[in-house]
This record gives structure tokens, sequence and C-alpha cells, in this order.
């Protein structure tokens, strides 16, 4: 009999969720991990962008008009972006389950795989 696919497998994941509220620890820490680089790409986004303008682009822009617009077209980046991303981690929070079941199912196949030609 061959290994179950992976829609059986987040299928009886997702089913294990609704029914005993449990799931693969590994699914917890993969989220923690994506959270956390998430907010730090942002944080990098928020620090080169603005340093980037502050102190390369700022002292040679001698049309205020054309520093405030940058200003308001930077922010409104910043911004878009930062709200993009905590939408992003809530969904992931909501599906963790369906998403890091199927990235769970590929890994332990490689691993088996990478063990069956070692042994």
């Amino acid at each position: 009999m061959s290994a179950p696919g992976v829609d059986e497998v987040v299928a009886a994941a997702l089913a294990q969720e609704d029914t005993a509220h449990k799931h693969d620890p590994r699914i917890d820490k993969m989220y923690k991990n994506d959270v956390i680089t998430i907010y730090a790409f942002v944080i990098a986004l928020w620090i080169v962008l603005w340093s980037v303008f502050f102190f390369a682009a700022n002292p040679y822009i001698e049309d205020n008009l054309l520093r405030v617009v940058l200003i308001v077209l930077g922010l409104s980046a910043s911004i878009f972006n930062t709200v993009g991303m905590v939408q992003n981690t809530r969904r992931l929070a909501t599906e963790r389950v369906r998403f890091y079941s199927q990235d769970l199912y590929w890994q332990d196949q490689k691993r088996a795989l990478k063990a069956s030609s070692r042994g």
C-alpha cells in the first residue's frame, strides 16, 4: 500500500484540528519563524527606505513640493506594505494547519527519501 498523498494528509490534519483542536507542533514553530521573518523584512523596509531618503536624497532636493510628494509616496508605500504583511500574518494564523501541513508533508517525504537512499 502506498503512502497517502498530500491532499489526504492535509485533510487528516484539518479534521484532527477541527475535532481535537490539536495539530503537529512543528506547525506553530514554522508559523512563528515566518512571522518573525515577515516583520523583520517590514522593519528593514522602513529603515532602508527612510535612511536612503533622508541621508542620500533629501540633502539634494531643493524643491519643497517635491520633498513633500516623495514623503507622501514613501509613507503610502510603507504603510500599504505594512498593512499587507500584517494581514498576511493574520491569514497564516487562521490557515496555518492547511498551509504548513503541506510543507511538512513534503519535508517528511524528502527526509524519508534521503533516509532510504542511505540505508
